[in-house]
């Protein structure tokens, strides 16, 4: 693995073990609740997170099917989307597609890091590499997200164990 890699790696799989963490103990009811208009419930961001995984995916050269039928790539708010996806296929696709992501990013050669990415992120660096660090950063976002609407729930804080 390109030593480059190692630390993202290991933050891919922290969060794809706090994903689930998050979800943990929760029904489709309550993933579907939203604090209020102006915020998503725990189901879309879910859902959210499940296509920027897809998206990573393909970023590092996988080919991968659109979760959901596709749904969420013209969803740019929850709105858009009609019904949440249930939680137990969020959780099966997730780790699905995140045990691919994982295998693969141990494979990525220097050259392919330092590739162009194929599309923008709002960093400096323009390369898979930087498209990496942006996305896993991305996935943090939203699981710090995940945790804060967990205790709305009235659950347990998320763990990282």
């Amino acid at each position: 693995m390109d030593p480059r890699v190692a630390p993202l790696h290991a933050t891919l799989r922290l969060n794809t073990r706090l994903l689930l963490n998050c979800l943990e103990g929760l029904d489709d009811t309550a993933a579907g609740i939203r604090p209020n208009e102006h915020t998503n419930s725990m189901g879309f961001i879910a859902a959210h997170l499940v296509d920027a995984r897809h998206l990573l995916a393909r970023v590092i050269g996988l080919e991968v099917i659109p979760p959901y039928g596709g749904a969420l790539e013209s969803a740019r708010r929850i709105e858009d989307l009609g019904a949440v996806p249930a939680l137990a296929e969020t959780r099966t696709v997730w780790r699905d597609v995140s045990e691919r992501v994982e295998e693969q990013l141990a494979r990525l050669t220097t050259d392919a890091l330092d590739a162009p990415a194929p599309q923008r992120y709002p960093i400096d660096d323009r390369s898979v590499l930087g498209a990496i660090a942006f996305l896993m950063q991305h996935d943090a976002y939203h699981i710090g997200q995940l945790a804060l609407l967990r205790k709305f729930h009235g659950a347990p804080a998320m763990r990282y164990g």
